[in-house]
């Protein structure tokens, strides 16, 4: 059988590839088309509505997916802002020694009193050198933390607007689903009475066909009434009466043509003989 299906996508592969060899691809594309469509025509409205629930309910594992995304993204955003916060008080901090040790230096001391202790200027030139540039770094690492926080603020927020969308619109198929159902019960209802219901070609030929049938038993029926009345009408003499002797005489003699005759000569004729 595995042999005979095989034998048989070859061919259907060989077949396609002359076709397209032989520019003949459309009409195995518009064959394929057509399939479908008629495949698709044929799929009863029923399972179809079943296809389209089983889509709609496949959403909310969708949903679910997006929900823990956004739930990472807003942890996410919120450790950012606190980097970010403590990253900028840290600056706030840095930024008034900066300051400090500037102001000492602009008076040209030789040495610098901190905390009860003497250090060189020297000393804390270098410190500011370095303090400085670091300081530069870390606003640039700010600023770069700002804007990507920024960032995912804006694509949280078109994530939490995306999934109240899907929400929307997984609620605006449910109950379209539910319109498709109370509708598919009426059509089916209608259906249900209307199936019984020919049209009026096929009415009137079944009332012909009715009508003939009973002038062949009516021409039937009285055939045999025919045939009741006059089976014996040789042996029965309905309405036949006996001639008289004047009638008789009078048919013989216009039958021979002798003329009419009296009763009486008629009767000296008899009486002589």
């Amino acid at each position: 059988m595995f042999k005979k299906i095989g034998i048989a996508a070859l061919l259907a592969v060989a077949g396609l590839f002359v076709m397209n060899k032989a520019g003949l691809s459309s009409y195995g594309a518009t064959a394929v088309q057509n399939l479908r469509s008629c495949f698709k025509k044929s799929v009863p409205v029923e399972f179809e509505i079943e296809r389209l629930r089983y889509e709609i309910s496949q959403l909310v594992p969708d949903m679910r997916k997006h929900v823990g995304a956004i739930a990472e993204e807003i942890v996410t955003v919120q450790n950012l802002k606190e980097e970010v916060a403590d990253a900028k008080e840290n600056l706030k901090r840095r930024k008034n020694e900066i300051v400090l040790m500037t102001k000492d230096l602009e008076h040209g001391a030789v040495t610098v009193v901190y905390d009860g202790r003497e250090f060189p200027a020297s000393r804390i030139r270098e410190k500011l050198s370095r303090d400085f540039a670091s300081y530069q770094r870390c606003e640039a690492e700010v600023k770069s933390k700002e804007a990507l926080l920024d960032a995912k603020e804006r694509a949280l927020d078109a994530g939490r607007q995306q999934l109240s969308e899907i929400r929307t619109q997984k609620q605006e198929l449910e109950v379209e689903l539910a319109r498709l159902e109370a509708d598919l019960k009426t059509v089916r209802l209608a259906q249900t009475h209307n199936k019984f219901h020919f049209d009026d070609s096929a009415i009137a030929h079944c009332k012909g066909m009715l009508a003939e049938i009973r002038n062949r038993l009516k021409v039937e029926k009285t055939t045999a009434e025919l045939n009741g009345t006059f089976a014996n009408d040789n042996t029965v003499p309905v309405g036949k009466k006996v001639k008289s002797a004047s009638e008789l005489t009078k048919e013989i003699n216009a039958y021979f043509n002798d003329g009419p005759s009296t009763d009486g000569k008629v009767a000296e004729r008899s009486s002589s003989n």
